[in-house]
């Protein structure tokens, strides 16, 4: 019976995040027909690039060390590591702005969407409060709680659909969805931050410096390692919304980014959740040498999950597209259907990942990314040789599908190396 209280205790906690959060994200979805009425493919398009500017900034901006808060054993270590990352995503803010007043001209130029300069304004905002609650969710994933954070994924979803909606029925364009998006991490970050006392914690911050240094110190393979393989992920990911719209026209980003919401949503918040709880249960999977184990049984599952999906929207991807969001979207449904099979690779690839921080494999992160963003980027780049953007959306998605299934091979191979290392010490 003993054996299988922390399988069943992984389940609940995965669970109970998953339903949680579903109603959040159902809301995200069932708006999304709404929206496409709302705004022109172009507003995506604009969207999408801004989007793709923030993710790339957001995921560097507290350099990884996030991820670190669960792994201290001392609450108050914990605490300090939390003020550190929110000092940092704070710092991050800051620089952000600064480029903003000296580049954003030229950032909306290269992406050929000028009007985005107007709008890049809101992005340190967007990043304060991005990353803040990025660092404060980890927080909640040390204490296990999970209710609380699908909680705020709920407040997310109503204010970011009611913001843009009542903006598009005001005719504000691409700035609406972007002030939706603004307001709904504001909503969840206050949220978060109640729960975790946070004004008691800044009071606190100057006494705690130098402590806060020492733990950068200690976790300093996260901004070593994870930073240079998350941002090659997240450029991999991104590059789509900057050179569709740089090297044929926001329109084709709008029906990509569009594809890649309505597919990625419902896959995320698994993997999300499986990824945060998977986090917080290593520690005890490590020192029970059981990580190999536990990485073949979620590869099983999510592969379970996501098959049949893959298979309809592979088939019937046009059709739904053009039913739900109206025929001027059916070339959004033409490029999901090859985008599926990309995204369900990914979506296996990303909470396994998540082992290789617990076993100290974040070189192997960084390899994987490093080769699926070359590779991306130059089948993209044929892509625009041929003027055909589906192309380049093809091969993007057979390139991704091929590179994260090596990629997981890779790290079950490794995990279970490092399972069968750890068993071997503890009989000598």
């Amino acid at each position: 019976m003993r054996g299988f209280i922390p399988k069943n205790r992984f389940l609940r906690s995965v669970l109970a995040l998953v339903t949680g959060t579903a109603a959040g994200q159902l809301i995200l979805v069932l708006s999304t027909p709404l929206l496409t009425r709302l705004y022109h493919p172009t507003d995506f398009g604009v969207f999408a690039v801004f989007t793709a500017v923030m993710s790339v900034i957001l995921v560097v901006s507290s350099l990884r060390y996030e991820f670190a808060i669960p792994l201290p054993k001392g609450q108050a270590n914990a605490r300090r590591l939390l003020l550190g990352v929110l000092g940092i995503n704070g710092i991050a803010s800051l620089l952000s702005l600064l480029v903003v007043a000296v580049f954003r001209h030229d950032i909306a130029t290269h992406c050929k969407t000028p009007e985005l300069a107007d709008y890049l304004w809101l992005l340190p905002l967007v990043i304060l409060c991005a990353g803040s609650y990025k660092a404060l969710n980890y927080w909640a994933v040390r204490g296990n709680n999970y209710g609380v954070i699908a909680k705020t994924k709920l407040s997310q979803s109503f204010a970011n659909v009611l913001t843009q909606f009542a903006a598009g029925l005001g005719g504000m364009g691409a700035i609406g969805l972007i002030l939706g998006q603004l307001v709904g991490l504001t909503a969840g970050t206050a949220r978060l931050a109640r729960g975790a006392g946070l004004g008691s914690m800044l009071r606190q911050a100057g006494q705690a410096l130098p402590r806060i240094r020492l733990l950068l110190g200690r976790y300093h393979r996260f901004p070593k390692y994870d930073v240079p393989a998350a941002l090659v992920d997240v450029v991999g990911t991104q590059m789509p919304n900057f050179l569709l719209a740089a090297l044929f026209s926001p329109i084709v980003a709008g029906y990509y980014m569009l594809a890649e919401r309505v597919l990625m949503m419902p896959m995320t918040l698994l993997a999300q959740a499986v990824a945060q709880v998977m986090l917080g249960a290593t520690q005890d999977k490590a020192r029970n040498k059981t990580l190999d184990r536990l990485a073949v049984k979620v590869v099983s599952v999510l592969t379970a999950v996501v098959a049949l999906p893959t298979l309809l929207v592979f088939w019937a991807g046009p059709d739904i597209f053009a039913l739900v969001f109206g025929q001027g979207w059916r070339e959004a449904g033409v490029y999901a259907s090859w985008m599926m099979l990309g995204l369900a690779a990914q979506f296996l690839y990303s909470p396994v990942s998540i082992l290789l921080m617990a076993t100290e494999g974040q070189q192997l992160n960084l390899c994987i990314n490093l080769f699926l963003l070359c590779a991306k980027v130059a089948v993209v780049w044929y892509g625009y040789y041929l003027a055909s953007p589906l192309a380049a959306i093809i091969g993007f998605s057979l390139v991704g599908m091929a590179g994260y299934v090596g990629g997981i091979m890779v790290i079950l191979l490794h995990t279970r190396k490092h399972a069968v290392r750890l068993r071997a010490l503890r009989t000598e």
